[in-house]
């Protein structure tokens, strides 16, 4: 067994446990909650199943991630990743929306909280929690789905210590009203800790450029490459979190092929050694228009290339230059 394949069995691994840990914290917190009639409980039960749904559908992506690439899915599957990424923060989103929602109508109704067996459920809750974070966390940084897992029980550890907390002050000091609080408390929590990976995916799906990456910095790297004159055209994309493509026209001297792809072939390797980026792709050219530009919009490309001049053969630049 090679080692990725040992790291990607071993990932699987601890997230059906952790699926499995959240299956039973689930079902303790939303009995529980309804138990003593705190919303603490039920809010960070919901969290819980949203984390239930997510760990599910992290587990699977990982498994799809993994089918070949064929016709239909020259890429692969590896954008799934991303996708499952986005669908598990968005219901975080949804989930803190609601969470807020209920602790404001709680707040407004008080509600009598037991007290002592919240604090019970919480502590068992909390427990459970830590184990399926720790499980987790040194797969956080191999892809977005996995961040996305792992960043929904971390944020569910963090519920669990306030919960834990207000449970203890109500069974100790009466403070109801510390319930309905904490459950609003946890719904901007929720939010705030989803709305990154929200961004980073949504970024990502648009094809946009992906982060830490400054395109022109690229553009610059690669027009004084030795052997580039120019450069234009240039797109930067990333299909998974390991995936990030490039497309570009570089200019080279008129010369043999086999020269040319000497060239190339150094560019590909400087390109991922300083950028990462693992896919790029060139179109090799020895002249171009001077008002040809480093960000082109492909749509107007696009109208230009079925342009009846175009089709006839008139090229783009005789209409530049105004020659007839």
């Amino acid at each position: 067994m090679t080692v990725d394949s040992h790291t990607h069995t071993l990932k699987s691994k601890h997230l059906v446990a952790a699926i499995g840990l959240n299956a039973v914290i689930f079902l303790v917190e939303i009995v529980g909650g309804v138990m003593t009639n705190s919303m603490a409980l039920i809010s960070d039960a919901l969290h819980n199943f949203s984390d239930l749904l997510a760990l599910a559908l992290s587990y699977a992506a990982s498994r799809i991630v993994l089918w070949k690439s064929n016709s239909q899915k020259s890429y692969g599957y590896g954008r799934v990743e991303i996708l499952v990424a986005f669908i598990n923060a968005a219901a975080l989103v949804v989930i803190g929306l609601y969470v807020i929602y209920e602790g404001v109508r709680r707040f407004a109704e008080p509600q009598v909280v037991n007290g002592i067996w919240m604090l019970s459920i919480a502590s068992v809750a909390f427990v459970a929690n830590m184990a399926g974070t720790l499980l987790l966390k040194q797969h956080a940084h191999a892809d977005l789905n996995m961040k996305s897992a792992y960043l929904h029980l971390l944020t569910d550890a963090v519920e669990s210590i306030g919960v834990v907390v207000v449970a203890a002050l109500i069974a100790w000091q009466g403070w109801q009203v510390l319930d309905p609080l904490i459950s609003m408390g946890i719904g901007v929590f929720i939010i705030k800790s989803a709305w990154d990976v929200v961004s980073e995916t949504t970024h990502l799906l648009a094809e946009g450029t992906p982060r830490g990456i400054d395109l022109n910095e690229v553009a610059r790297f690669i027009q004084s490459f030795p052997g580039v004159r120019e450069v234009h055209h240039v797109h930067i994309w990333g299909l998974s979190s390991h995936l990030r493509a490039l497309s570009a026209h570089v200019v080279v001297e008129d010369q043999r092929i086999s020269e040319a792809t000497r060239i190339t072939s150094l560019l590909e390797h400087a390109l991922e050694e300083k950028f990462g980026i693992n896919h790029p792709t060139f179109q090799l050219e020895c002249a171009a228009c001077p008002e040809q530009g480093v960000v082109v919009d492909a749509h107007h490309a696009s109208r230009e290339h079925n342009h009846p001049d175009a089709k006839s053969g008139k090229g783009v630049e005789q209409r530049k230059t105004g020659r007839k």
